[in-house]
């Protein structure tokens, strides 16, 4: 393979001979200040650029030859700049200045798209806005290297994200967040917890990413921590083509022995080919649970693939290909089509040791005496990820004024995990367990959307969506096996049920599917004017969900010796030792098992914006949204049909003033009526086995819709145009919040959802973006943002510690920072990340306490060289300081975590990862 490389890089450095480079500054002929979005256009060419903060713009790669330029700007006479000389392998630099238009000249048109993926336009968008807004561009992205959503995210003040793609925004956990994508509501790609796995949105398919953390009339009224949107890119500067190849070392992973379990051929694809599914010999529910111990139905099972194929193996470096082809057809009468296209690919191995996981037995003397293990366990885990993902989206430009976007986004997700246990029980038994489990998403997200400028004053805007989620689990299985403490004999006995009846927990095989469908739609009309603009807008939207799952046990209901089960898996899980004497597969699906659900939502909107003076601006808004929720399945054993209804109607008022101090000082004030509704599988009762927490996970049908009041007052302050400092106070009243809880579940406990009556949060976010040219480092620039909170639930769920402690899933501080170098050919950056200690899941205080997650300091190194015309070097060292994953019980109910009194729950560690790829521009 190396050869073929090295040729392509010959290739590419003789067409790269050829190439030059144009960069230059575009100033006022009088004032001499900076021309920031003028537009550059190189005639008889499909190249644009669009001026920055400083004037300045840049074409990195011309074919050698000579080119007329016309510069274009509102308020500006168009400039044409002939006889631009591009050499080969140099760089031209020009600086031109542009003279004021007459006032008996006719208004400049300029054609050209505004590029709001810069910085400077994401600041400048920002500052415009009137609700508490911030935000990141795809220029900072690329100088990160985050390599999706959850990642890029992370790095806005006041998120952080939790299991590497739920976002916690101001400290609220992930179903406070509502996720929009080119402003349509995402489908949801978990079946467990309300929220959208950001890691399913590649970096380089982002135009930049908002979080609006105050409520607006014309947003969605379902959000306490903020709305995330997501613009994916849809117009190019200019026709291009690139490819990327890159691998990653992982330090904890890479080259490093493993194990992993068979799959399917197509496994290196994202999808299971069908090797897992449930074989259509397998006759139906009520069949097997009337004649599981019949030779006719044990015959059907022996068509099952092998139970038991875990193999020895080795981690590889992760790989990840990106292509890219981007396109601007001119048309008749200056329209154009546009188009943007990538397509991703990337395979990753993830091993993971000595996981501890702890339970204990309840301590009523925490702190003197030690608490005694109920169990204690220590995983080894290998994970084998698979994204492919693309990005098709073309914008259909009439003219200046009028323009239609079709954008498509598809994922597709997998994720094979192999975990082996070793550890032991309070009762002096040595446990030796497995898992072996795949799971595969795949995620389609569509809007066609047009914007109509009918006049100066009036606009028109129209969307409609469809997104679509399918996820699928076959085959995920799982056993246990046990041995006396301090045996001499060194063989496991396989554990099964002496009973007709199996469990989730040993030897089961169990399958899911769930879809989901999301049809929505927006209107929204705007009238502009200096002093008093109106906006108005409908929205309807309805969710579709379908789930099922179906799963079989092996079982010992002829009671057979022990010796039977002192056998190696692979020995023991021989199909060809199903009998009706010995052991035999039996349905374990209850009729809790599917549930089908819908919500309608359907909103109209008005607001108002009021310009005095260009001093003081008032947006105020009456959002109405009525929503109902339906959900049927059946009760676990008697088959009763349980049917959920919930309708709810909300006004939900909001206003946000901004008052201009000076032209760099600007207050902002807001308060808005948000909700918060149960997720689908939050209102199911159908519960579902964790083999890596050993708990099993169960819905609430009488949970409540959460309502929220938020206040935010902040100040922003601009010393230059592209530097930004801010400080922001927030109150938010909950009344029925919901929380992730731990329940008793007969000889163990389970995890599951709840509502406490009342809390509150308050915080204070600061965010700074310096340049360092004050002390001469002209290229370098200073980030910093953190945010402090306090929230407290008033009445929560038992007496003991419902009352004064943290909301769950909130950090009482998060801080991101970083130092950025920019040069022309050389951008690194230093970043560094951190979240306070935050309830992980709330105890009873009785029999369970109540979970922590613990600080972990997180520090990254990013460079990116262009090491020829059109081709960069990336390097990435992420996490370098490594620390433990640590979840603590609080042992003695006070509410805060001491190592030397309180009980470590959880633990583990990642490792480095080191990445490293090529980019080749075309």
């Amino acid at each position: 393979m190396s050869k073929y490389f090295i040729f392509f890089i010959l290739i590419s450095n003789a067409l790269f001979a050829q190439m030059g480079s144009l960069k230059g500054i575009i100033t006022d002929v009088n004032s001499k200040e900076a021309l920031i979005g003028a537009t550059i256009r190189i005639n008889n060419t499909t190249y644009v650029s669009i001026a920055d903060l400083d004037g300045a713009f840049t074409f990195k790669t011309l074919p050698v030859g000579s080119y007329a330029l016309q510069i274009s700007m509102v308020g500006y006479e168009v400039k044409t700049v002939s006889n631009v000389i591009i050499e080969a392998q140099k760089e031209t630099n020009l600086n031109i200045t542009v003279k004021e238009e007459s006032a008996t000249l006719n208004a400049v048109v300029v054609s050209g798209n505004r590029d709001r993926g810069s910085e400077i336009s994401v600041i400048t968008e920002i500052k415009e806005m009137q609700q508490i807004v911030v935000g990141v561009s795809a220029q900072q992205i690329a100088k990160t290297q985050d390599r999706d959503a959850s990642s890029i995210i992370k790095r806005i003040t006041g998120i952080s994200v939790q299991d590497d793609r739920f976002v916690i925004v101001r400290g609220l956990n992930e179903r406070y967040n509502t996720v929009l994508l080119n402003d349509a509501l995402t489908p949801s790609t978990e079946t467990d917890t309300k929220a959208f796995s950001l890691d399913l949105i590649p970096s380089s398919a982002i135009d930049r990413m908002l979080v609006f953390k105050s409520a607006s009339a014309d947003m969605p009224g379902e959000f306490g921590g903020g709305v995330i949107k997501i613009y994916t890119k849809t117009i190019p500067n200019e026709n291009s083509s690139n490819i990327s190849i890159g691998t990653a070392y992982r330090g904890n992973s890479t080259y490093k022995s493993i194990f992993n379990h068979s799959g399917s051929s197509t496994d290196l694809f994202g999808f299971d080919n069908g090797t897992r599914n449930i074989p259509s010999a397998i006759p139906s529910t009520r069949k097997v649970l009337e004649g599981a111990s019949s030779p006719e139905v044990i015959n059907t099972f022996k068509n099952f693939n092998p139970y038991y194929t875990i193999k020895k193996g080795m981690a590889m470096p992760d790989l990840r290909i990106s292509i890219g082809l981007n396109r601007i057809f001119k048309l008749k009468n200056n329209k154009s089509l546009n188009t943007i296209n990538t397509l991703n690919y990337g395979i990753g191995n993830q091993l993971t040791q000595n996981i501890a996981l702890n339970r204990y037995l309840f301590n009523t003397n925490a702190g003197t005496v030690a608490s005694e293990k109920e169990i204690s366990y220590n995983d080894e885990s290998f994970n084998q990820t698979v994204r492919a993902g693309l990005m098709s989206n073309w914008a259909y430009v009439i003219s200046p004024k009028h323009k239609i976007e079709f954008r498509n986004l598809f994922n597709q997700l997998s994720s094979k995990e192999t975990v082996l246990r070793k550890g032991y029980n309070n009762n002096n038994i040595e446990l030796n367990n497995g898992s072996m489990t795949y799971e595969q998403k795949s995620i389609y997200s569509g809007q066609l959307n047009g914007t109509h400028k009918l006049s100066e004053k009036h606009t028109i805007k129209w969307l409609g969506a469809f997104g679509n989620t399918y996820r699928k689990e076959p085959d995920n299985r799982r056993y246990t096996s046990s041995k006396t403490q301090g045996s001499s004999d060194d063989s496991y006995q396989i554990n099964l049920q002496q009973s007709q009846s199996p469990t989730l927990q040993q030897s089961a095989r169990f399958f899911s599917t769930m879809g989901e469908s999301i049809i929505s739609s927006r209107l929204d009309y705007e009238r502009k004017s200096e002093i008093l603009s109106f906006k108005a807008g409908t929205y309807t939207e309805n969710k579709n969900r379908n789930f099922t799952a179906r799963w079989f046990g092996l079982v010992n209901a002829n009671n057979l010796p022990a010796n039977t089960f002192q056998k190696t898996p692979t020995e023991f899980y021989s199909n060809l030792n199903l009998s009706p004497t010995g052991v035999y597969y039996n349905e374990g699906t209850g009729f809790e098992d599917a549930y089908k659900a819908r919500s309608e939502t359907y909103a109209a909107y008005a607001l108002t914006d009021i310009n005095l003076k260009d001093k003081l601006t008032i947006n105020v808004g009456l959002r109405n949204e009525y929503n109902t929720q339906q959900l049927a399945t059946r009760r676990r054993g008697s088959g009763e049909k349980i049917s959920v209804n919930k309708p709810f109607n909300a006004l939900l008022p909001s206003i946000n003033l901004g008052q201009k101090i000076t032209e760099k000082i600007q207050l902002k004030a807001a308060y808005g009526k948000t909700l918060n509704r149960p997720e689908f599988r939050e209102l199911a009762p159908f519960p579902y086995y964790d083999f890596n927490f050993d708990v099993t996970r169960i819905g609430n049908i009488d949970l409540k819709t959460a309502t929220i009041q938020n206040f935010d007052l902040g100040v922003q302050i601009s010393p230059s145009r592209d530097e930004v400092i801010s400080i922001t106070a927030f109150y938010k009243n909950f009344q029925n919040p919901i929380e992730a809880r731990i329940l008793n579940a007969g000889s163990g406990i389970a995890f599951g959802i709840g509502n406490a009556k009342e809390a509150y949060s308050r915080g204070v976010e600061v965010d700074v973006r310096k340049s360092l040219n004050f002390i001469h480092l002209d290229k370098f620039l200073a980030t910093f943002n953190a945010s402090w909170i306090h929230s407290n639930v008033t009445t929560g769920f038992s007496s003991i510690i419902g009352e004064n402690r943290f909301l769950q899933g909130q950090s009482p501080y998060l801080i991101n920072s970083g130092l950025y170098y920019n040069g022309d050919k050389l951008q690194a950056n230093i970043l560094y990340n951190v979240i306070g200690p935050r309830v992980y899941l709330v105890g009873d205080g009785v029999v369970s306490p109540t979970v922590y997650e613990m600080p972990r300091h997180v520090l990254d190194l990013n460079i990116i060289k262009e090491v020829k015309q059109k081709i960069e070097l990336k390097l990435s060292v992420q996490d370098l300081l490594n620390q433990q994953y640590r979840y603590f019980n609080d042992t003695n109910n006070d509410k805060k975590i001491s190592k030397n009194i309180d009980d470590i729950f959880r633990s583990y560690r990642r490792g480095t990862n080191v990445n490293v790829s090529l980019n080749f521009k075309i």
